[in-house]
């Protein structure tokens, strides 16, 4: 007999907060851990809340920034040791969406997904958990109401009408040992 297969849901974050970078830290670690469920998610949301407290209220209105991510990444791996980042592509530069794409799909494999930063007009941090190149998608493990997976055609690196802006120098890997 085999194994029922039990589909995993991010977390959600709120509507109108801007907690998407500590979201897609928690939902990476549920991503990539079974056993990562809800009281440990709670708890290390308490956790990075705590890095800056007196911070919170700039992060739920205006949201997280690639510095603020690295430094709570540091503080959480610490004590959550099956989980290693490296900040990717700071000094790369892509000739387009697709190319980047293509390099971001050899960081990501079943231990591996990455948290990518998205510009104009969205503002927003996301898991990535599978690029399909051959298809041209990018498979998505979201805090917000994002589908599933969107289409390459759907970015691009420079600010456009009707795409989303890829920060590509803001991509972190997060890996689970």
């Amino acid at each position: 007999m085999t194994k029922p297969i039990i589909k995993k849901e991010p977390y959600k974050q709120g509507l109108l907060d801007g907690l998407c970078g500590f979201y897609s830290i928690i939902n990476s670690f549920h991503y990539l851990d079974s056993k990562y469920g809800q009281d440990r998610a709670e708890k290390l949301m308490r956790e990075m809340l705590s890095i800056n407290p007196n911070l919170f209220h700039k992060y739920y209105a205006e949201g997280t920034y690639l510095e603020n991510v690295t430094k709570i990444l540091q503080k959480v791996t610490q004590k959550e040791k099956k989980f290693k980042f490296e900040v990717i592509f700071e000094d790369d530069f892509f000739d387009d969406h697709y190319e980047y794409f293509a390099c971001l799909n050899e960081h990501i494999n079943e231990k591996k997904v990455a948290i990518i930063s998205f510009g104009p007009p969205w503002h927003h941090w996301s898991v990535v958990t599978k690029i399909d190149c051959r298809t041209e998608k990018i498979y998505l493990f979201d805090s917000a109401d994002a589908k599933n997976y969107m289409n390459f055609d759907e970015f691009s690196l420079k600010r456009r009408k009707n795409t989303i802006q890829l920060y590509t120098h803001e991509t972190i890997i997060i890996k689970h040992k």
